[in-house]
């Protein structure tokens, strides 16, 4: 890799880790309430007066959900940690995996015997030759 591609790879990967949360005001949340009708997207059920909520994304921030009303849901406060802890936290980590292995930082602890890596590569009629550098 040249120079000038790891620079860009790291502002890249800077970018993606600078996430501006937009600040979600009081009439914010009650047009996103009427909007979906007060329903609960997790559990299809109705969020009660007096019960707490949160907005939610439909597609976490970590993964490339955009921070807007498009991506903004109803969910009851339970329900919304649940699915957190279940599914986008486990979603959220795969996508950092992924990109630690895109931009290099993380190689295999394991490689394959023969592989891109290795000192060794075999032909196609079987002989097993140095690779050369």
């Amino acid at each position: 890799m040249i120079l000038s591609e790891k620079k860009k790879s790291d502002s890249l990967f800077q970018m993606t880790r600078e996430i501006k949360r937009v600040r979600i005001t009081s009439k914010m949340r009650a047009d996103i309430f009427m909007r979906h009708g007060g329903v609960c997207h997790m559990c299809q059920m109705k969020v009660v007066p007096g019960q707490d909520w949160d907005v939610s994304h439909e597609i976490p921030l970590e993964a490339g959900g955009a921070d807007d009303a498009s991506n903004w849901l109803v969910a009851h406060r339970t329900c919304h940690r649940k699915h957190t802890a279940t599914v986008d936290a486990p979603l959220i980590a795969k996508v950092k995996r992924i990109h630690q292995r895109h931009i290099g930082a993380k190689q295999s602890k394991s490689p394959l015997p023969g592989g891109k890596r290795s000192k060794w590569k075999r032909k196609m009629d079987g002989t097993v030759v140095r690779r050369e550098p």
